[in-house]
């Protein structure tokens, strides 16, 4: 894995990973057509910030995921 990665953001649903990027923007753009124009980047921006994992408040079938690397 790049050493330069520190964060990846993961859609997932039905157990299963739909979207995995290094940046939150590459995600958001990549949202799945039911999905896209919902909400804006800075809902999930927000969302991010208080936790690292949180549940789509309008299709509960849709999980997001942050994961971070501390690398010293």
């Amino acid at each position: 894995m790049d050493n330069r990665i520190k964060t990846i953001y993961l859609l997932i649903k039905s157990n299963k990973v739909l979207i995995c990027e290094s940046n939150l923007k590459d995600l958001f753009n990549q949202l799945p057509k039911e999905l896209e124009g919902i909400r804006t980047y800075d809902y999930y921006y927000r969302n991010f910030k208080k936790s690292s994992y949180f549940q789509f408040e309008f299709n509960r079938e849709y999980y997001f995921q942050k994961i971070e690397y501390n690398r010293e």
